[in-house]
């Protein structure tokens, strides 16, 4: 019985340590960190004044990561973001919206160019996988010229 017992705390004291705690990122020092933020997302980077800022990855609980560079809680510059599905988009961000870069869908068409909103906006090349090429100019997610 005495085993039982003892062996039973010893787990509940490591078990204790192998879960994850949730830490709210205005709360850490500056420098680098890897933490979970929410119930499974996982930060592993740069903090400054209590915000992600500078270089750092971050992964979802679907799946879905983003490497690059932060601003204030936001992506924003250089950076690749990887959706579960496949795709993925290595460019430029601005308050944690693409700007301009290139798009891989997961069928292996690409995009580069301009971004509004989360879609193709402004000059464009669409490389399809059957290797034709469109050049133009969208709007919206949808070609105009």
């Amino acid at each position: 019985m005495v085993k039982i017992v003892f062996f039973t705390f010893i787990f509940f004291v490591f078990s204790s340590f192998l879960v994850a705690q949730i830490v709210d990122p205005s709360t850490l020092p500056d420098g680098w960190h890897k933490v979970q933020i929410q119930p499974g997302v996982y930060y592993d980077g740069e903090t400054i004044a209590g915000h992600l800022e500078g270089k750092g990855e971050m992964i979802w609980a679907d799946s879905s990561s983003y490497s690059g560079k932060w601003k204030t809680n936001m992506r924003h510059g250089k950076g690749t973001m990887k959706w579960k599905n496949g795709t993925m988009f290595m460019g430029k961000f601005k308050n944690d919206e693409m700007i301009k870069g290139t798009f891989i869908f997961e069928n292996g068409d690409k995009y580069y160019g301009k971004f509004q909103d989360e879609k193709f906006h402004g000059k464009g090349i669409f490389f399809k996988r059957d290797g034709s090429v469109e050049k133009g100019v969208w709007e919206y997610g949808k070609k105009v010229k």
